[in-house]
């Protein structure tokens, strides 16, 4: 029997979705170009303008700016109007505590509920990353639109099994605003072996249904980033007990 979680993983994957509304497409393409850093931190979005790039009217251009206001993709600043998030050190701090709270809930919560069909999943989410980079070698980094891809699916496939489907997508949300400040980092990754066997050894603890070492194992993972661009370590996060073991 497939989960609610695992039923809104496998929409995410589907890439042959129906007709999406202007609304829709508009943050679609706003997504995209804040993500990828075509809309550079602290710019201003000025209506006329997105309306005459993205060729859509004003009024789904305001929706999809107000949406991803609530997806913190972007800031309102009263009638000044609306501005990417600027980067910061406390800002990405804030996320990863964040992300370390939702997905380790979800991976606890999937150790207890998960079955065949998510354990598959996880196996097969692993083997397409791994792949992918034994393909292009100690140049993977440079391919970080697709390697984001099947990243982020590899990190949603070990929450696929939790039965929440608010917290999926809680949880992928914080990986796209995580994501602005991992893109700095992606071109610079050299070492393909290393990147695969932290990855697998993660996958394998949450299989294992080991909890502790899986918390561990992506505490490590999620706080990398913030060590490696701002060279300081993480303070003690909001996760403050230690996770009980799965029933």
């Amino acid at each position: 029997m497939v989960s609610a979680g695992q039923e809104i993983f496998m929409a995410q994957q589907d890439t042959g979705a129906e007709s999406v509304t202007l609304t829709e497409q508009a943050v679609q393409r706003l997504h995209h170009d804040i993500l990828s850093g075509k809309l550079s931190p602290g710019v201003k979005l000025g209506i006329s303008n997105l309306v005459a790039t993205y060729e859509i009217g004003a009024t789904p251009i305001r929706e999809a700016l107000s949406r991803l206001v609530s997806q913190n993709l972007i800031v309102a600043s009263g009638r000044r109007g609306f501005f990417v998030r600027e980067l910061s050190e406390a800002d990405l701090r804030d996320i990863t505590n964040t992300r370390l709270l939702i997905e380790c809930e979800g991976i606890r919560l999937s150790m207890e509920r998960g079955g065949d069909e998510w354990e598959a999943e996880v196996l097969a989410q692993m083997h397409r990353l791994r792949l992918f980079v034994e393909r292009h070698g100690s140049n993977f980094g440079e391919q970080h639109h697709e390697l984001d891809r099947l990243h982020r699916q590899f990190h949603a496939s070990l929450l696929a099994g939790c039965g929440s489907p608010r917290l999926i997508q809680l949880a992928d949300n914080l990986y796209s605003q995580a994501f602005r400040y991992r893109r700095i980092l992606m071109t610079t990754w050299s070492d393909p072996d290393h990147y695969i066997a932290n990855h697998k050894e993660l996958a394998d603890a949450v299989l294992a249904r080991d909890l502790n070492h899986a918390t561990n194992l992506n505490r490590t993972h999620l706080f990398s980033t913030l060590r490696r661009i701002y060279q300081t370590d993480p303070q003690p996060t909001l996760y403050a007990e230690e996770p009980k073991e799965p029933r």
